[in-house]
């Protein structure tokens, strides 16, 4: 875990505010810039891998995960390689790992989330070393992508590869698409409360943050994303053919 001291920021799509002073995100979504305060918390370094969860699933007895896409392209099953899991699956560990550690555990919220993606609220537009992206640096070559993900070029790969942010938190953003404990809200900043916002009280969608392949809009530290709960394409049923990779997550420690 690492320590995140609490702070205020604008949450948004800072563009406006920096260089050419135009927005970074084509979202309509994250334009309303607002004041957010947030008590200090502690966030995972890395995201949740294969390895983590498999140990979850056995001391729980849960049932074991379908393999999915995994059958067809086993590095994305690798110990070190990020989890895909649905959102509840997601909550579900960080509680346990509450219950077993006596700490407030729990999913992130899309305000912490984004706060510690830009290294305690900095104008950072992606959450690498720098806040800019060096394929082959700070972000893996296209071919690197490849190999990782056994010729899906999807880019979900091992774990701490790749320099972290200034906060020494690693991938934030740009290794699947990280579920938060929030329902999204299209209009949600335009009256999410300043001090330590939780999201809407219901919702249809959870907010996650982070690149599925694509464009690296996804990428974005501001950049707003939704899917279902359970996230699986209209006619697939998760049982047998579980999730596309890539919605993946960390946990937070709060006070």
């Amino acid at each position: 875990m690492i320590s995140v001291k609490g702070g205020e920021f604008l949450m948004g799509d800072f563009g406006p505010l920096v260089g050419e002073k135009i927005p970074f995100s084509i979202n309509s979504d994250d334009k309303k810039l607002h004041k957010v305060i947030l008590d200090d918390f502690l966030m995972s370094k890395y995201k949740v891998t294969n390895e983590d969860f498999n140990i979850y699933i056995k001391v729980t007895n849960k049932e074991k995960l379908p393999l999915g896409l995994g059958e067809q392209f086993p590095n994305l099953l690798n110990n070190n390689v990020s989890v895909s899991v649905p959102w509840q699956m997601a909550k579900d560990y960080c509680l346990w790992l509450g219950k077993e550690s006596g700490k407030k555990v729990d999913l992130p919220t899309e305000a912490q989330w984004e706060y510690a993606a830009r290294a305690r609220g900095k104008y950072m537009p992606y959450a690498t070393n720098d806040g800019t992206i060096v394929r082959g640096k700070n972000l893996p070559t296209y071919d690197e992508i490849d190999v990782e993900s056994d010729g899906l070029s999807l880019p979900v790969y091992p774990i701490g590869k790749y320099p972290p942010n200034p906060l020494g938190l690693y991938d934030m953003g740009l290794s699947g698409a990280e579920w938060t404990n929030d329902w999204y809200e299209a209009d949600y900043y335009a009256h999410s409360p300043i001090k330590n916002p939780q999201g809407p009280e219901t919702g249809k969608k959870k907010v996650k943050r982070g690149n599925i392949g694509g464009d690296m809009q996804y990428a974005l530290t501001m950049f707003r994303q939704s899917a279902r709960p359970i996230p699986v394409l209209e006619g697939s049923n998760y049982e047998e053919d579980g999730i596309a990779p890539g919605y993946v997550f960390r946990c937070v420690v709060n006070n």
